[in-house]
């Protein structure tokens, strides 16, 4: 089986309401944040397109589909 190991971005259904999806980071396991938004609750199919669009992304030009911006601070989100 091939695996490709420039996927950063996976989907899974949210804990709170299963017909609700979150965009997940592969690494860390957390949710991913854009444009400083934590990308939880979404439908499938939005879910499903930003996964897409997300890895896309990173396989055009590994570390685009982040910015330092989009990264959460703070207290919460400290480095694990």
């Amino acid at each position: 089986m091939f695996v490709d190991c420039r996927i950063t971005d996976d989907l899974r259904s949210d804990d709170r309401s299963p017909d609700r999806w979150t965009v997940f980071d592969t690494k860390t396991g957390r949710p991913a944040w854009v444009k400083g938004l934590r990308q939880a609750g979404l439908a499938f199919a939005e879910a499903d397109a930003l996964v897409d669009t997300l890895n896309a992304m990173e396989r055009a030009a590994p570390g685009s589909s982040v910015t330092w911006s989009d990264r959460p601070s703070g207290p919460l989100f400290a480095s694990v």
